[in-house]
């Protein structure tokens, strides 16, 4: 079974840190992920928000492509948001390259990707869905979907004491 798994860090992080206050463990996504399986490419997706080397390291060694791009700033009154949207980026990469494999998986519950989902699997192309917060209607348009669990989290690191 060939994977292609791409995944998006920002929705990630937010979702999985809503739900246990933790950060997720990629190296751990990525072993539980390919068990079984030949990952063809491994794709995270990323806001480039002042040093990010050592977290692109990071997903380096556990088996993904990093790509990070800077954020844009969206001013509403006196409020700056900052937007970093790989949405488009993320559905070209599978599109361009959906025929390499047997299954898809998309790391984040982006409602928005439903017609992505839906287009994949209209090519004979499984497409699993294992992210945290998955909306009702993605899981039902998913082939397969997992809810991460505190298990892929982070370990806490121990404060040192004196």
């Amino acid at each position: 079974m060939r994977l292609g798994i791409f995944v998006d860090t920002t929705n990630l992080y937010h979702t999985v840190y809503r739900k246990f206050k933790s950060k997720l463990c990629y190296a751990e996504y990525y072993d539980q992920i390919m068990e079984d399986a030949e990952v063809v490419k491994a794709i995270a997706y990323g806001m480039k928000i002042g040093n990010t080397n050592s977290f692109e390291n990071c997903l380096d060694i556990a088996g993904f492509e990093p790509k990070f791009k800077g954020p844009r700033i969206i001013e509403i009154q006196d409020v700056k948001i900052k937007k970093c949207d790989w949405g488009i980026g993320l559905v070209m990469d599978i599109v361009e390259s959906v025929k390499d494999y047997d299954v898809i998986v998309i790391g984040s519950s982006d409602f928005n990707l439903l017609p992505l989902v839906n287009w994949i699997k209209r090519q004979n192309v499984e497409v699993w869905i294992i992210a945290s917060l998955i909306p009702k209607a993605l899981k039902e348009a998913a082939t397969r979907w997992k809810e991460i669990p505190e298990a892929w989290l982070e370990e806490e690191e121990e404060e040192m004491k004196l």
